[in-house]
């Protein structure tokens, strides 16, 4: 994966700073609708902290629009995505983390009990945690003392890092938002899911029809359009325009190369069909996006920054 937590894979990679340290720490803003995070998975925790403004959350099978405030947790290997709303700006704090940090890979009682469950899909969390709940202020005091241990590293920090993790683990234990998951057909679901995107990552040239996605699922047509729907917040052929798109906003801010050629190589069959649909998502024609994003190389600012700590709730 880049440096950001957009969607170039949907099966990302995370780039951790050092390998034996695997966490990242990320700052975004969200404006003007960008970054739009589509679906995609890792294999790490993530948890984002709500400073201001609200987005649209798709994490497995449940979506809210995020308020300030709100501690929002996503489990290994979850389907997540993050949706702008309107013109509506978002503020975030992201830490994503492997397990191994913590010694998942080690067969001792505690892994075995709470951390290897939790990374091999048979626990969940409760997707959003907000301030009225029981246990909110000793969460979000934890996941603070988190960030700045991470912001301004200081000799040591990663003993004070370890322990405010498992920490912050205890706590999601013991406040209940750590839950046993399910194993139904809801879960099959998301397996076959994850197939299904990661095969329109590497086929969004092609001529993606519902009929073929929907055969690749083993569904009938109308099956596959309401799973997709509804785990998904939007339509299978929105998402394969959306996926078409952003590879489209890659190659516009990093080649030179003709807009023709560009709609062409993402799999619109006509250039008049990839200037309207790119101007209904982005607002602006290709050609004032490349002037404009070539300019502006934080176009998907979900980088690592050091933010000014904030005290309210």
């Amino acid at each position: 994966m880049k440096k950001h937590l957009t969607d170039q894979f949907f099966q990302h990679q995370i780039d951790y700073d050092n390998q034996l340290l695997p966490f990242k720490y990320y700052y975004t803003h969200v404006k003007q609708g960008i970054p739009d995070v589509l679906f995609h998975w890792h294999n790490e925790i993530e948890i984002n902290y709500v400073y201001e403004g609200t987005a649209r959350y798709h994490i497995d099978y449940d979506y809210f629009d995020s308020q300030a405030g709100d501690i929002i947790l996503m489990r290994p290997n979850a389907m997540h995505s993050i949706h702008p709303i309107e013109n509506e700006e978002h503020v975030t704090d992201t830490f994503v983390w492997h397990l191994d940090l913590l010694g998942a890979s080690i067969l001792d009682q505690t892994s075995m009990l709470y951390l290897q469950p939790l990374q091999n899909d048979g626990f969940k969390f409760v997707p959003r945690i907000q301030p009225h709940q029981e246990g909110y202020a000793p969460v979000k005091e934890c996941l603070f003392r988190i960030f700045s241990l991470v912001q301004a590293p200081e000799p040591y920090y990663e003993l004070s890092l370890k322990s405010q993790l498992f920490e912050l683990l205890h706590l999601l234990y013991r406040y209940g938002y750590i839950l046993r998951k399910n194993t139904d057909d809801l879960y099959r679901k998301n397996e076959k899911l994850r197939g299904l995107i990661d095969h329109i990552h590497h086929h969004y040239q092609d001529n993606l029809t519902i009929e073929a996605m929907a055969d690749y699922m083993g569904y009938s047509k109308t099956h596959f359009m309401s799973v997709f729907k509804q785990h998904t917040g939007t339509s299978c052929m929105e998402f394969v325009i959306q996926v078409r798109l952003r590879e489209a906003c890659t190659l516009l801010t990093t080649s030179m190369k003709p807009i023709l050629d560009i709609s062409n190589q993402v799999g619109f069959n006509n250039l008049s069909n990839f200037n309207r649909q790119f101007k209904r998502y982005y607002k602006v024609t290709p050609s004032r996006y490349r002037k404009q994003f070539r300019k502006e190389r934080n176009y998907v600012a979900a980088r690592p920054h050091k933010l000014e700590r904030k005290t309210n709730s």
